[in-house]
Order: structure tokens, then sequence, then C-alpha cells
């Protein structure tokens, strides 16, 4: 080095290095704002600067100026280099709801939805103050725009972590209709255990069966066949398991786990079923007899049913003797009927395995592939697990939803009974002659409407209406219930 270098007077960014070398915060900061005003893009001058003005106790103007350098860049979509500066604002402020925001829409705007999501899962999760209800609307906004049934189960999670029984609910079920949608029926199966853990009602049940009816393992099979037991005196529950399984094409695999079933009557009913509706009829009335010999007000129950849905079929119920047939002694009835059955037990496994992280396409692709489907039945399914646990207006929304699919019929029905159950019967008979005004639905559709005008004009009191609409509605249904209805309210109106 020259004798002319040496005596070089430096310049300020020889000086500022110098000083970050050094430690010397004051002079970083003296010098910092001054350069980056010359450098407005440097990184290599803003990282140190912001880390000195932190040593210093200045926590606030490090923030400001990151957040005004990463808005710049956000503006000019060099996402790149906004991301890790808004990153590095989280660790001196973590819950600093512009940065969040910032840095939430930039990373979904490279479509790093599950990191998008994960700032502001973690950022709600850590907080208990004021910022906690912002960061809620946030993700809830998030889920809106952007859904996949693994944020919406990973809100659960938390939420049930601090105690939002209600809400963890609502986002588990919506997390398992929505893994349904992507045919992912473990995750599925997760998320609507998860919910029934909070609160039992038939309709998560049911989700839980449709799920199972896609799934073949030793555990799914335990919890199968406690459900069942758990819902022993309940007929709908029954037939809906052997529909469900018939529309996937495996009651032969039903048939086989059935008859583990150590409740007689509740095995025997539904290898009735299944029988009948594998085309083995013999068999079917060998259990049908059964059944008979048991219960015979059930046993009309059942075929009573099977006479509506298989017309086609001939029963011959011939009566037979109880020594032709070997039944349970009383005694080992009651036994088994005693015995206390738990679902939450054989759950485990599915509830301690938490869902890994997808790979950044996947998710991507998920996402679109949801916001282009709309998938009727499962928006119809939601909607009536969602009355099952009394949350209406969600329940509301997705039926809504369900009204722009090929379900409309089956949607209105439903709607018209949220808005009954919400003391809103004006409102849903008047949407009720309005959809009777449409031409796309057949005469069977129209007449499930018309029932369901009876019903409202029966909780309102209003018998004649009723019965009007009910006797409409026969007129093309011809269903023995409804005949027992119209006969019941003609009794009370003589």
């Amino acid at each position: 080095m020259g004798l002319f270098d040496f005596f070089k007077k430096k310049s300020e960014e020889e000086v500022f290095l110098e000083a970050v070398k050094e430690q010397d915060y004051i002079t970083v900061v003296n010098l910092g704002k001054s350069l980056l005003e010359k450098n407005p893009n440097s990184i290599s001058i803003l990282n140190p600067y912001a880390d000195a003005l932190v040593k210093l106790g200045r926590k606030d103007e490090a923030v400001s100026t990151l957040i005004s350098f990463a808005e710049r860049k956000l503006e000019e979509e060099y996402y790149d280099v906004a991301i890790p500066i808004l990153k590095r604002v989280l660790k001196i402020d973590p819950f600093n709801i512009k940065a969040i925001k910032l840095l939430t829409n930039a990373l979904k705007r490279k479509e790093l939805y599950y990191d998008a999501f994960n700032v502001l899962l973690e950022a709600f999760q850590k907080t208990e103050n004021t910022d906690a209800s912002t960061l809620r609307e946030m993700i809830e906004t998030f889920l809106k725009d952007t859904f996949h049934p693994v944020f919406y189960e990973k809100y659960g999670d938390v939420l049930l972590e601090k105690e939002d029984t209600e809400n963890a609910l609502v986002n588990f079920i919506l997390a398992g209709n929505m893994y349904i949608n992507l045919k992912n029926f473990s995750a599925a199966l997760r998320s609507l255990l998860k919910a029934r853990r909070i609160k039992k009602t038939e309709a998560i049940d049911k989700n839980i069966v449709e799920t199972i009816s896609y799934l073949e393992d030793s555990k799914v099979q335990s919890i199968l066949l406690t459900l069942l037991q758990e819902h022993k005196d309940d007929f709908d529950f029954q037939t809906f398991t052997v529909s469900q399984f018939k529309e996937v094409g495996r009651l032969d695999y039903l048939k086989s786990l059935v008859k583990q079933i150590p409740i007689p009557k509740l095995k025997y009913t539904l290898l009735a079923l299944i029988n009948y509706e594998l085309g083995e009829v013999e068999e079917g009335q060998e259990y049908l007899n059964k059944i008979r010999l048991l219960d015979r007000t059930f046993y009309e129950k059942v075929v009573a049913y099977l006479k509506a849905t298989k017309p086609e079929e001939d029963l011959l119920l011939s009566a037979i003797t109880s020594e032709e047939e070997s039944l349970p002694e009383p005694e080992q009835i009651l036994e088994v009927l005693d015995q206390v059955l738990d679902v939450s037990d054989l759950v485990t496994d599915f509830l301690t395995a938490r869902e890994e992280k997808k790979p950044t396409k996947e998710i991507r692709e998920e996402v679109i592939t949801l916001k282009k489907k709309k998938d009727g039945k499962r928006l119809l399914s939601t909607a009536e697990a969602l009355i099952g646990i009394g949350n209406l207006k969600k329940a509301e929304e997705k039926a809504r939803e369900a009204l722009n699919t090929e379900y409309r019929p089956k949607a209105a029905v439903l709607l018209a009974e949220i808005m009954k159950q919400q003391n809103r019967e004006k409102e849903a008979i008047a949407f009720l002659f309005d959809e009777l005004k449409r031409n796309d639905y057949s005469e069977k559709e129209r007449a499930m409407l018309k029932v369901k005008l009876g019903e409202i004009y029966q909780s309102l009191g209003d018998r004649e209406k009723a019965l009007s609409w009910y006797r409409e509605a026969q007129k093309t249904l011809k269903d023995e219930i409804l005949q027992e209805k119209i006969e019941e309210l003609e009794r009370e109106t003589v």
C-alpha cells in the first residue's frame, strides 16, 4: 500500500462495514440511515442497520424500516427478496399484524399455501392478547379464499387447544368432508373422529361410515362394528350403512364383518338387508324370520322397508317354528346388550397420527380442485352434520351452495328445514313456493317439497293447510308413513 493510500479518507461504506465488524452499533445506525437513502435496494446495508437498531433498543424503528423495504419489493414483485425480510421482522416482533399480513400474501402469491397458513396459525397459537381476534379473522379469510382440508384440520387442532370446542368441531367436520372430496379417506376418518370426540351425532357417525366404506384395515373394521352396535336401535342408521356399502360395491365385505356382531337382532337385521341387496333372497328370508322370533314389531318394520324398497322381490315370509332355529337364550341377549361400547377406545392411532406437510405442488393442485369442484352430495352431508351440532348458520351456507348442484331438490328441502328450525317459517314457505314454480323438478321431487310445506304448516298449527299439502304429495309418493301422518291429522281435525 502506497503512502497516498495510507492517508486516503475512507468512504462512508468502508466506515460502515468496519463499524459492523467491530459491533459499533452507534456508528452503524448513524451511517446506515444515510447510506440507505443513497442505496435504497441494498440488503447488505439494510440488515446490519436493522440489527444495530435492535441492539440499541430501537426495535420499532428497525421493524418500520424493514417493513417499508419489504413493501417496496412486494410492489416490484420481488417476492423472494421481501419474504426473508418479513420473516426477519417477525423474529423481532412475532405478533406484528402488518408483517404477518404482508408475509402471508407474499407466500400466497408464490402459491406456498401451506407456509402462508402456518405463519397465521403459529401467531394465533402463541398469542392470547387482543391480536388473537384479528388473527382469527385473518385465518378465516384465508380459509375462505384458499380452502384445503389440512388447513381446517390444523385450525381445529389449535382451537381445541384454546378450548374453543364449538368452532373446533365445525372445522373438523368441514375438513373431513373436504378430505372425502379429495378421496383422502384416511385423513377424512381422522378429522371426523376428532369431531366425534367433541360431540357425538348421528350425522357425524354417518360421515364416518361413509369414509370407512372406502377403507380396509382391522382398526377401521373395529370402529365400524362398534358404531353399528352403538346404533343398535336405529334402523335408519342400519339402512344407511347398507346403502353406503352397496354404493361403493362392498356389500360382501360388510356381510363378512357383520357376522362378528354379538347382538342378535342387530346382526340379523343387517344380514337380512344385505342379503336382499345382494339378491340372496332365501338367506335374507332366514334372517327375517329370526328377527320375527326376537321382536315381532321390529320385524314388521323391516318387512315394510323391504316391501317399499324391493317391490319386485317376493319376500315369501313363511312361518317357521322355534325348533327349526337356534337362537340365543334371553340371558345371553341381555348380557350382550349390557356391554359398554366406546368408539373412543379404538381411535387413538387415528387421532395421534398428525397430517404430515404435503408437497407444495400437491397442496396447490388440491386447492385448485376444491375451488372448481362443487360436490352437492358432500355439501348436503356437511350441512346435515352442522345441523346436528346446532350450527345452523354454517349449515345454511352449505345448503345454499348445494342449490347450485344436481342435488338442488334435496338442498331446497334441507334449506327450508334450517329456516324452520330458526323460526323463519314464513321465509321457508315463500322459498318453497318459488321452488315449486321451477320447471326442472320431477314429480317426485316436487312432492318432497310439498311434504316439507306440510311439515312447516303443521309446526305452525295450521292443520288444514298441512293436510292439503300432505295429500297433494301423497298422490305422487304413495308412501305408507306419509299416509299414517295424514290419517292421524284427519282424526285430530274431526
